[in-house]
């Protein structure tokens, strides 16, 4: 759709100039008066902010200030990133960086090691799951948050960093390399002919892993599939239509549409004769973006059945672009007035500095609409079967509880998360257990040895493999009780 008023025109000119021109040097570029009048206005205000304020502050940072102000006029997904909150942003969004290869959780005051990536410097140097980040490169983190202690982890590749666990009560060090990490946004696991898929987002590696859990599924001859887009906010478009295109039979995916001239109108299509699949559809209110873009698709198309409850609503799609700074601009933008860096027809013997890019910019830029035409911004995807987000059950919620791994047999006073998901499954099917905190006590020792006495297990209160197993299975039967949603879906499909 190519609409565009002579008044949005120019607000928008009008803004990229007032954004990276407000350095004297850099508003020496012809322009009209209305113009001129602004940009001196907005250093006089520049000016005026440096001679009141009480503290010291530095053109730069009024700069960079100013600039966030403006995109922060727009809607909610519009922002501007330092480069340091830009690189940030695009770790999330890319799906790697550089670091050690493991996931963490706040428990208490503790950040916990809640997963270790096969063969990650992590995991060759002996970091293990339920390990308690204690310190790093000899700081004190009891008490830090996860964002914290993951920016102190994280660094630049080859580099090391000095990690303190806590383990079993005893502290044990950790001298590691870090190296580049790769995201994986996808779990998936073949439950009674059965597949169950989650995607936790769309990052860059998303298409890739999804061949992974595709490929096991069709090794092991099962058709049906459960796929949980539940609490998917989204990510690249690109990735989600990847994934469309192995599910969606032959015809549109979605349509994007843009308010720029300069940006073509796309449709992507699937080329599949028909879908390969039974499906079903995990959906929520966290289901957003991209996440519709692919259950919009599945939907509009019959290839699946939507099961949850109503999704988000975002229809809008972003771009990412590097901006110049006033210092940048005044070098390679000023002749052409173009300060985003796409924009530059810059030779390839130019190498744009640290101090020629101001941040980056995430823009809404267009909308998506699904194959039979729907725009669902702020509207949502309300599913072919409505069914309540499931709830805490004795203080537990159910899709917090990860299987247990059957690797390690813990006793009376060990710690770890076999103990932490055992104690959520005892908790959640009635047992008397206090507040889990991944310590086997009394109380914890006490209820393991009534569950194996029922279970008809040797009642010695260590989760052995057997309880474990025993565990899981109560787990996995009670799982479509209490969460309806997932229960729906295995009725759905066994039906067939």
């Amino acid at each position: 759709m190519k609409r565009r008023s002579k008044a949005g025109a120019l607000i928008i000119t009008l803004a990229m100039f007032i954004s990276f021109c407000l350095a004297p040097v850099a508003m020496a570029a012809g322009s009209s008066t209305g113009d001129s009048v602004t940009g001196e206005y907005l250093e006089s205000l520049m000016k005026m902010a440096q001679q009141e304020y009480n503290y010291e502050i530095t053109q730069p940072e009024l700069t960079r200030g100013a600039v966030k102000g403006i995109f922060k006029s727009m809607d909610d997904y519009t922002e501007f990133f330092t480069t340091e909150e830009a690189r940030q942003f695009m770790e999330t969004v890319g799906g790697s960086y550089s670091g050690i290869g493991v996931v963490l959780s706040q428990m208490e005051k503790f950040v916990v090691v809640t997963r270790v990536f096969s063969s990650s410097p992590a995991e060759t140097t002996g970091i293990m799951i339920g390990d308690k980040i204690a310190a790093v490169n000899s700081k004190d983190v009891i008490g830090a948050s996860v964002d914290e202690v993951s920016s102190l982890i994280r660094g630049e590749e080859d580099t090391q960093v000095n990690i303190g666990v806590l383990r079993e009560n005893s502290l044990h060090n950790f001298t590691v390399t870090r190296k580049a990490i790769k995201i994986n946004p996808i779990s998936y696991e073949i439950r009674d002919g059965i597949a169950y898929i989650s995607i936790d987002t769309f990052n860059s590696n998303t298409y890739d892993y999804w061949g992974d859990a595709q490929n096991a599924v069709d090794e092991a001859g099962v058709k049906r599939i459960i796929l949980d887009l539940r609490n998917n906010t989204g990510g690249e478009v690109d990735q989600a239509i990847a994934v469309a295109r192995q599910l969606v039979p032959e015809g549109v995916i979605s349509t994007l549409e843009f308010r720029n001239p300069d940006l073509k109108d796309t449709v992507y299509k699937s080329y599949l004769q028909e879908s390969p699949y039974q499906l079903v559809v995990l959906v929520n209110g966290m289901t957003a973006s991209a996440s519709e873009i692919l259950a919009g698709a599945i939907q509009d198309t019959h290839a699946g059945t939507l099961v949850g409850s109503k999704t988000f609503g975002k229809a809008r799609v972003q771009s990412v672009m590097p901006v110049l700074s006033p210092e940048g601009y005044q070098k390679y933008g000023q002749k052409s007035g173009q300060v985003n860096v796409y924009n530059l027809k810059l030779s390839d013997q130019i190498k744009l500095t640290d101090e020629d890019v101001l941040g980056l910019v995430k823009i809404t830029t267009g909308t998506y609409t699904t194959p039979a035409g729907r725009m669902i911004d702020g509207q949502g995807l309300t599913p072919d079967e409505t069914i309540a987000d499931p709830e805490i059950k004795n203080g537990v919620y159910i899709n917090s509880i990860v299987k247990l791994t059957q690797t390690v047999k813990p006793g009376l006073n060990a710690e770890g998360l076999d103990v932490y998901n055992a104690e959520k499954i005892l908790k959640l099917i009635g047992y008397d257990i206090d507040t889990p905190d991944m310590k086997l006590n009394n109380k914890t020792f006490a209820a393991v040895q009534k569950f194996q006495s029922e279970q008809g297990l040797y009642a010695y209160g260590v989760l052995d493999f057997t309880t474990q197993q025993a565990l899981n299975q109560q787990y996995y039967k009670v799982l479509p009780e209490i969460d309806r949603q997932y229960g729906r879906a295995l009725e759905i499909l066994q039906s067939n």
